[in-house]
């Protein structure tokens, strides 16, 4: 039968119509990050990401009750609440075993950089590089990397484009993020991109961004969205949203 298409039930003998359910509400968690997750004209929640978790609720009939929050509310809320998902996260070893991973949204490269009047060249020793302030946004996968790798100067930031924000006004040495992103983020703070310069590629932590739902989470629900996953992306449904976004097919 159809999806949604109305149920007969039979009661003593006579048939009655049932009006169709409604698709079934998952409430998912994220932060704004450009062009992953970001606020569209209409105060709506757009980017690419948003898009590819949109086409995999559609491909499963249920309905996503989206909720942008500061990144370290978002891992606490999807951490601790049944049948919460999460997105876009780092997959990382350290994480691997504390959620039900549902598929890759895109590969990152993490670079850290600076301003070029400060570093005119690049850094390859990372142990040079801890001798600079770096700033991060709580609860992320950079802030750990940076806790466990012994790195003593650290802001930790609520929001991912404070980082630019402190490295421009000078109160910050040096911020990891991806290219992609820092365009995008630049460009929203009428900020110079051109005056940033790439000191070392953030090979450690390179990672599939991934859609993921607490642990606890219904395995048959998590099941549901894997295949929503798979269904989309044999389609052709992802890599039609990267080209919309003009992202390099992985």
């Amino acid at each position: 039968m159809l999806r949604n298409a109305c149920r007969m039930l039979t009661v003593f003998g006579l048939f009655f119509i049932t009006a169709p359910s409604q698709a079934e509400e998952i409430k998912v968690v994220t932060e704004y990050l450009a062009p992953y997750q970001m606020n569209n004209a209409d105060n709506s929640l757009g980017g690419f990401s948003t898009e590819i978790v949109q086409a995999i609720f559609k491909q499963a009939d249920k309905t996503p009750n989206f909720s942008a929050i500061p990144w370290a509310r978002a891992y606490e809320t999807a951490s601790t609440e049944k049948n919460v998902m999460i997105y876009s996260i780092a997959q990382t070893k350290e994480r691997k075993d504390l959620f039900h991973w549902i598929g890759s949204l895109i590969n990152e490269k993490l670079f850290f950089w600076g301003l070029k009047s400060q570093f005119p060249e690049p850094i390859d020793d990372l142990e040079q590089l801890k001798k600079y302030i770096v700033a991060s946004a709580r609860n992320s996968n950079v802030a750990h990397f940076l806790k466990i790798n012994n790195f003593k100067h650290n802001y930790k930031l609520v929001k991912e484009d404070q980082n630019i924000q402190m490295l421009f006004k000078g109160r910050a040495e040096l911020i990891i993020a991806t290219e992609l992103t820092l365009k995008h983020n630049t460009k929203k703070l009428n900020l110079d991109f051109d005056k940033l310069i790439k000191i070392k590629e953030f090979t450690d932590i390179n990672n599939d961004l991934n859609l993921a739902m607490n642990l606890q989470s219904d395995p048959e629900l998590v099941a549901e969205f894997q295949r929503a996953y798979a269904e989309i992306k044999s389609q052709g449904v992802i890599d039609a949203i990267y080209k919309k976004w003009g992202i390099p097919l992985h």
